[in-house]
């Protein structure tokens, strides 16, 4: 049994096992000849938090290995939660249930705190504005298919460093890779906490913060993600920023830099960037299920 709650449990050999097995998912899904090495296993996912891409390809990536599918896609209003039950008390049923649970949460270390009761592997599908270990790898794995490497970086990331689990996610697992430069791009205040850039610091990686929009068109990825308005204490505040940064295809037309974002985009890509040939957001998402597979195999040892 393997949990998989965060980007920093990761050895770069543990990564690179996991990106190897989400290149044969992928060759799999286009060969059409996926082996269902799930058959016999049930996955629940359980959501107390929004999602499309996140529980919609796991739940895909159960059903394409051959495995059965419990879900619960509200579970704060449609499970026992509801009523008062403890997130240990939930992991404990569903462990009489299930195989693997896939669990997101609004509060940071809910999935964490399952797995400590849990007979069955947990794996974090976001936790509040903490974590988000599956996205992190689909990442790395969306940027090696695409650049042939995972060293040697210089990745901008925006734009909003402070509450984005995913930014954060990314940034821990890159650092496993040498000679990474992270530039955040962000409005004042919204910058990640100084000991989180300290850490990335002591792993290796160059860090520099910036107001500054057009530092990122020199980088080899730029990693946009929405402001996290769920995140905000202040609306006012997400109101100010929401739109002090866009990326548009005037920018981004001579620019090297492969754009990804976790998705969904609200004001931070304009439509227009779709076209262009850097514009790797869609496929990163379709990237999500082949990792999502690797992880559910992985996570039972199969």
């Amino acid at each position: 049994m393997r949990h998989i709650l965060s980007a920093d449990q990761f050895s770069k050999t543990q990564t690179e096992e996991i990106l190897s097995l989400a290149a044969q998912m992928d060759k799999q899904c286009h060969k059409g000849k996926i082996q269902k090495v799930l058959q016999d296993k049930i996955v629940a996912c359980i959501f107390f938090e929004p999602s499309t891409r996140t529980r919609l390809s796991f739940e895909t990536a159960a059903l394409r290995l051959g495995a059965g599918v419990i879900s619960a896609e509200n579970a704060a209003a449609n499970s026992s939660s509801y009523k008062g039950e403890s997130i240990e008390d939930t992991a404990r049923m569903l462990c009489c249930y299930a195989d693997a649970i896939v669990m997101r949460h609004p509060k940071e270390g809910m999935p964490q705190a399952a797995a400590k009761v849990s007979t069955k592997p947990i794996l974090n599908a976001g936790d509040g504005g903490n974590e988000h270990p599956s996205q992190a790898l689909l990442d790395l794995y969306s940027i090696k298919k695409s650049l042939g490497r995972l060293h040697g970086l210089k990745v901008a990331f925006g734009f909003d460093p402070l509450h984005s689990r995913t930014i954060r996610s990314l940034a821990q697992m890159l650092t496993l890779y040498k000679n990474n430069e992270f530039i955040f791009i962000a409005p004042k205040g919204l910058h990640l906490a100084e000991d989180f850039l300290n850490g990335l610091k002591a792993k290796g990686a160059k860090v520099r913060l910036t107001d500054n929009l057009p530092e990122a068109l020199s980088a080899d990825i730029f990693y946009a993600n929405r402001l996290q308005q769920e995140r905000f204490a202040n609306p006012s505040e997400f109101e100010a920023n929401r739109k002090k940064f866009v990326i548009t295809k005037q920018l981004m037309a001579k620019a090297k830099a492969k754009i990804l974002d976790p998705l969904p985009r609200i004001d931070e890509i304009e439509p227009a960037a779709d076209t262009l040939p850097n514009a790797l957001y869609f496929e990163q998402a379709q990237n999500g299920l082949y990792v999502r597979m690797a992880l559910l195999r992985y996570a039972l040892d199969i």
